[in-house]
Formats: structure tokens, C-alpha cells, sequence
């Protein structure tokens, strides 16, 4: 069944709409590092809802936090999960905005309105973040369509949403303050005598957002007494600096579309209300704020982003008027637009205050079990709560923190490098050699490995076996041995010596099968990979030092299900000597791990 051509038309929006804003910010959801504004909200949502409101900051109402701490006990904790509910709010806006921008103008204005919504710069931040404005930018729209629907044609019903809209917008910021009085100077505009009927709508806001301002009228008195001591730069330069926030790297471009929207809009629609109340919203709005900001201190983009529905109403509308064709290149344009980076640096209040994500994300594949931390107390890694927020995230058993590494293999050191305690990096690194490291100078992680046997088995010749490493992924893995038939294994040999040996030996690593005798070997001198530039000639190591080397043995194929041992023997080239050794077997191999083959 074909479906009518006008109904099909209308659907292209509704469903593209979405995804164009979905794939627009999938690209970004990992790139910013979470700030501290983003841990601290979601280390507040770490309880059941009575402590969510109970711990909520004196300057925010509950609403979003309640919203978030539902959202992490279904979805988890993870950055990307966050954010992607911030996301699924602000197409929930992109949905609310259609329906409201549609009974402006027609659908190619709603569509026009909602990709530039979804394309400004500042917008792109909020929809990602992890922090209350998500959710206003949802609940604006929404309380904008609502308004719209009960003017339009008033009951009961739809006053009593539209004062619920509007309270939850207020519970969710206290800069939704700023939005309900734009909503009620729109509705004055449009609506004029009509205004009486918002009596309903605005009775059941005050009265369901009552107790909190109640509970919030020492912050708004704390408040105008620090915001007197604000200074803005001058009219024209802040004014600037406020649109250019808004609109992000792509701003001269906008600034185009605006005006060519303006103009538009002045000479096809200039008597319309709603065009007189859409210049009020995008200009007069900023213009007030700025007048205000002694007393409200909302002239920023942030405090001020109810301000940016009226922009991508106004821009949608306007263009609306241009040609199909010349619309139909806007409509691109707008869509190319959603891609433009986003100055995040530019953007954050609060810049990182630790690499901890990347530090833990990094971490996650290389801890081992059995491996503790050792914090020094000058490392830069950030606050408590960031400690706690990714510890849950990337370390949902915990970690093992040691104020004293003595006795265990693997110590990850935090440090300040170059400024770390001299006693406590005396004790992580006595008897263990320095590996992996991961983190900028004021937070770096880095490993310090212990030989899997400290104490060694000494050979007759001087040199000591510290014990061997299977790696796999180059990590030491740790459990049974099993490998299908023609596979590798990977190992680390650890080596000391007591003196320097007098003579330059070979070490052979064979694979052995009881019945069939050798299965493969490497037989040669050790080639050491740490020291760095450390030589193969044991005469002339030293004292002091670990040595390791690395080889390869592999699996017979064919073979059946069987197990072979690997071992290993010390001897001098021109006389193959095998050295003596504790636990040495009267061939002269010292037996080191069973190998279990698993094959059809």
C-alpha cells in the first residue's frame, strides 16, 4: 500500500531528524574528558532517592538529579552511558519543538528550527553533558508546546500540564527562573488580552514549585550579593562573546543565517505577534540579561540557554520563507552544521582536574590480579569523588591501595613525577624494575615488577633464575597452562647474577613430551629485552641487576591430547655442560611448567 504523498513527506523529518542528531553526537560522546561539574553530579545520584535530595547542592533543585540517579541504576555508570541520557532528553526537545514550532509555520519551518536547535554549538555541549541543562533543554520546549496548546484553545486538562511543565522546569535549574519569564512575556506578545487564561497554568506552577522556592530564597539573597561585584566587558564585546558561545566555531555562518532570517521575517511576516515576540526572545532577551546581570547574574551562554530555542525558532521560521530550492540548501547546510567540532576547552567552566578516565580506561587492561596501588600523597589525579566515581566505573571490585609495598610483585606508583616522596619510591622500587607508565607528569601511573621468585634459584656458575612469565597480550597471565595443537607460548625468563659469570653461557628452553622426547627448543644465548642495550655475553652482567629475556616455543601439529613439560638448562657452548642447580633432574634440565594440549 502506497502511503499518500504529503503524509510520506512529513515522516522524512520526524524520523530523520533524529538520527541526524544521533549520529552527530555518537562521534562526540567520548571525546570530552568528564569535568568536575559532570563527577560531581553523578557522584550525588550514588544513594536511594531520599539521600539523592538530601544531598542535592544547595544551588540546584532535585529534579535532574532524581532523573539521573534513575537513569544510572538501569544503565550503569560508564561516561559514554551517562551522556548518552543526556542525548536521549534533548531528542525528546528535538520532538517537543517539531510539534511547537509546527504550529508557528509549516513543517519545513518546524524541521528548519529543530536542526538548528540541534546545530549550535552551545546546544551540542548541554546534549552530552552530564549536568542539569539537559534536562531543561528537553523541558523548554516541551512547556513551549504545552503553552501553546492551552492558549490556543484552553481546558482544564492542558492548564494543568502546562503549570507542571513549567514548575519542572524550575525544579530542574533555578535559571529556569529566567525561561518562565520569557514564556509569560511570549504569551503576552501572542496571546495579548487572552493572557488572563494563564491565571490556571501559572496558579498550579507556583503552587508545586512553592516549597522549593522557599527552600532557595537564602541562595537567591546569597546570590544577589555576589553577583553586584560582577563586571561585564562593554555592550558590544559582550554581546559578541555571548553569540559566539552560542553558536560555537561555525558562528560566522550563523550569524548569516540569522540575518537572512531576520530579514525574511520583517518583510513577509513583520505584523505577525509571533514574529514581533520571536526578535524580543533572540535580542531583547540577551540585551535584558545584560542590564540585569548586577542583580540576576544570568549573562552567560550556559545560565542563559532557554535563550537558544528562541534563536532556532527564530532561524527556522525565517528561512521557511526562502524558495524551495534556496530552503532546500538551508535544510543542508543546517544538517552539515549538526558536524562542526565543538570548542569543549573553549566551553568548560572548570577545566579537567585530573586524567584519572584515561589513566583508569588505560588501567582496566593491565592490572593484574594480585596488583596493588601506592598513591604519593603529591600526585595530581584529582579529587576524592573522582577517585570514588571511576573506581566504580572501571574497577567495580575495587582496588587494592598499600601504604607499604613490601612483600607484593606488581606496584603501580602515583606519583608527581619528579616531586614524588623519596622514601615511599625507595620502597616500590627496592627489588622490582620499572615497566609500563601511563599519564601526564602530575599524574602518572607507572609499574614497578618484582621476578616472580625474589629469592631465585641459583646456578653453579653464578647466575640466578628468578622464575619464568607466560604472557599473553604481553601481560604475565597466571593459571593452567592449555593450548590447541600448534599454538605458541609466550615467555618471560627472569635472571640475575651473584658475580659475573667467567665464561659467556647458552640457555636452552625445550618443550618435552614424556614418550616422544622433544618437541621444540630455543637454544642460545640469552637475548635480554630489559636492561635496554643489555649484553648477551653473561661475563659481562652485573651484580644488582635483573635481566629478562624473551622466547617462543610452539606446538607440534599435528598432535593428540597430551601434556609436555618445558624446561630449561644452562651450558657453555664448546663443552654442553648442563650447570648444576636445586632442583635440576639427572638430565640437567630444570623442569619449569606442564603444558596441557587440547585436541580432537
Amino acid at each position: 500500500m502506497t502511503l499518500p504523498n504529503r503524509p510520506r513527506v512529513q515522516v522524512i523529518p520526524l524520523v530523520g531528524l533524529p538520527l541526524l542528531v544521533v549520529a552527530s553526537r555518537i562521534l562526540i560522546l567520548h571525546e570530552p574528558q568528564m569535568n568536575q561539574d559532570e563527577i560531581w553530579s553523578v557522584w550525588q545520584t550514588l544513594g536511594s532517592p531520599e539521600q539523592i535530595i538530601r544531598w542535592t547542592p544547595y544551588d540546584w533543585p532535585p529534579l535532574y538529579y532524581l532523573t539521573l540517579g534513575a537513569w544510572r541504576g538501569l544503565a550503569g555508570l560508564h561516561p559514554v552511558v551517562l551522556r548518552f541520557s543526556s542525548l536521549l532528553l534533548f531528542l525528546l526537545g528535538i520532538a517537543f519543538l517539531y510539534r511547537a514550532a509546527r504550529r508557528i509555520g509549516s513543517p519545513r519551518a518546524a524541521a528548519l528550527a529543530c536542526l538548528v536547535y540541534a546545530g549550535l554549538g552551545y546546544a551540542k555541549l548541554i546534549s552530552i553533558e552530564v549536568r542539569g541543562y539537559a534536562l531543561a533543554l528537553a523541558l523548554m520546549p516541551l512547556a513551549f508546546w504545552l503553552m501553546q496548546r492551552y492558549f490556543d484553545r484552553p481546558g482544564l486538562r492542558r492548564g494543568l500540564l502546562l503549570g507542571l511543565s513549567l514548575a519542572a522546569l524550575f525544579y530542574t535549574s533555578l535559571t529556569g527562573a529566567g525561561a518562565l519569564a520569557l514564556l509569560g512575556l511570549y504569551a503576552l506578545l501572542v496571546y495579548r488580552r487572552a493572557i488572563w487564561r494563564g491565571w490556571l497554568p501559572a496558579l498550579t506552577a507556583v503552587a508545586l514549585a512553592l516549597p522549593e522556592i522557599v527552600s532557595k530564597s537564602q541562595v537567591a539573597i546569597t546570590r544577589t550579593a555576589a553577583t553586584t561585584q560582577l563586571t561585564l566587558p562593554p555592550l558590544p564585546q559582550a554581546l559578541y562573546d555571548l553569540f559566539w558561545n552560542w553558536a560555537g566555531y561555525a558562528f560566522p555562518v550563523w550569524l548569516i543565517l540569522l540575518a537572512a532570517a531576520v530579514g525574511l521575517l520583517i518583510y513577509r511576516r513583520g505584523r505577525r505577534p509571533v514574529t514581533l515576540a520571536l526578535l524580543v526572545w533572540a535580542f531583547a532577551a540577551p540585551l535584558l540579561l545584560y542590564l540585569s546581570n548586577p542583580l540576576l547574574g544570568f549573562f552567560s551562554a550556559r545560565y542563559a540557554w532557554w535563550v537558544m530555542l528562541g534563536l532556532a525558532l527564530l532561524i527556522g521560521y525565517g528561512l521557511s520563507e526562502l524558495p524551495r530550492p534556496a530552503a532546500a540548501a538551508a535544510t543542508g547546510l543546517l544538517a552539515g552544521l549538526l558536524f562542526v567540532a565543538v570548542p569543549f576547552q573553549k566551553y568548560n567552566i572548570f577545566p579537567n582536574l585530573s586524567e584519572l578516565n584515561r589513566n583508569f580506561r588505560w588501567l582496566q587492561t593491565h592490572l593484574l590480579p594480585g596488583d596493588v596501588l601506592a598513591a604519593d600523597p603529591g600526585n595530581r589525579c584529582g579529587r576524592p569523588e573522582e577517585w570514588d566515581y571511576y573506581t566504580r566505573v572501571y574497577f567495580p571490585n575495587g582496588l587494592t591501595f598499600v601504604a607499604d609495598p613490601t612483600g607484593y610483585r606488581r606496584v603501580w606508583h602515583i606519583i608527581f613525577d619528579g616531586a614524588q616522596d623519596a622514601q615511599m619510591q625507595q620502597a616500590v622500587s627496592a627489588g622490582r624494575i620499572s615497566r609500563q607508565f601511563v599519564g601526564p607528569p602530575g599524574c602518572l601511573f607507572r609499574l614497578y615488577e618484582a621476578p616472580p621468585d625474589a629469592e631465585g634459584i641459583p646456578f653453579a656458575n653464578g647466575m640466578r633464575f628468578h622464575g619464568v612469565d607466560v604472557l599473553e597480550d604481553d601481560l604475565p597471565r597466571s593459571g593452567p597452562l592449555v593450548r590447541r595443537e600448534a599454538e605458541s607460548v609466550h615467555l618471560r625468563l627472569w635472571w640475575s647474577v651473584d658475580q659475573p659469570p667467567a665464561l659467556d653461557y647458552s640457555v636452552g628452553l625445550y618443550l618435552l613430551h614424556p614418550r616422544f622426547g622433544l618437541a621444540d627448543s630455543v637454544d642460545q644465548s640469552p637475548q635480554p629485552v630489559y636492561p635496554p642495550g643489555a649484553p648477551p655475553e653473561t661475563s659481562r652482567w652485573k651484580p644488582g641487576e635483573f635481566y629478562i629475556e624473551e622466547r617462543i616455543l610452539t606446538l607440534p601439529f599435528p598432535t593428540a591430547r597430551t601434556t609436555y613439560t618445558i624446561a630449561l638448562a644452562i651450558y657453555f657452548w664448546q663443552d654442553q655442560q648442563r650447570i648444576a642447580a636445586p632442583g635440576v633432574n639427572e638430565d640437567g634440565l630444570l623442569p619449569l611448567l606442564r603444558l596441557d594440549v587440547m585436541s580432537y
